[in-house]
């Protein structure tokens, strides 16, 4: 029976460990993600022009934030984590949006481009997001940022990528 007991005891840990490290990205949430992992979100300011040519959110990324990427992610709950995360991360004070033309910036200033639905077969992703300095569409997959892009624009610019 120990060992039994023993055996589920590893396996639920091994299962919250693992999804501790998947992103979150729901529409439902709210929360501006500056990851892909757990706990990687900064906290809303304010929000103005929300669906038009002139969307911006601005975001700090507080103390709360930091705890919640130390306890998702790091599995840490100390004040040293929080103080090294909040002095670790160096984001912007706001995402922006034009969504006449379904362009905007992201917290670390980077700039995308909204384009439709994907039309690679083999591609992950269900709408085209392109870096605008690379030229790249990204992928899909987490590693190129495309579930922290898109669901920036989708707080800019709701209601065109559901």
């Amino acid at each position: 029976m120990y060992s039994s007991f023993r055996h589920l005891s590893l396996a639920l840990s091994v299962t919250l460990v693992a999804i501790s490290v998947l992103p979150v990205f729901a529409a439902e949430d709210h929360s501006i993600y500056y990851g892909s992992r757990s706990g990687m979100h900064l906290t809303t300011i304010s929000k103005k022009g929300i669906g038009t040519a002139n969307a911006v959110i601005m975001v700090k990324h507080t103390s709360k934030d930091a705890k919640a990427f130390c306890v998702g992610y790091d599995q840490d709950n100390s004040m040293a984590c929080v103080k090294r995360t909040l002095a670790e991360v160096k984001v912007g004070d706001r995402v922006t949006g034009n969504c006449r033309k379904r362009t905007w910036i992201d917290m670390y200033g980077q700039s995308y481009a909204f384009e439709g639905t994907t039309k690679a077969s083999d591609s992950m992703a269900d709408y085209a997001v392109r870096d605008l300095k690379s030229g790249e569409i990204l992928d899909g997959s987490s590693a190129s940022g495309y579930g922290v892009a898109l669901t920036v624009f989708q707080q800019l610019c709701p209601g065109i990528a559901e």
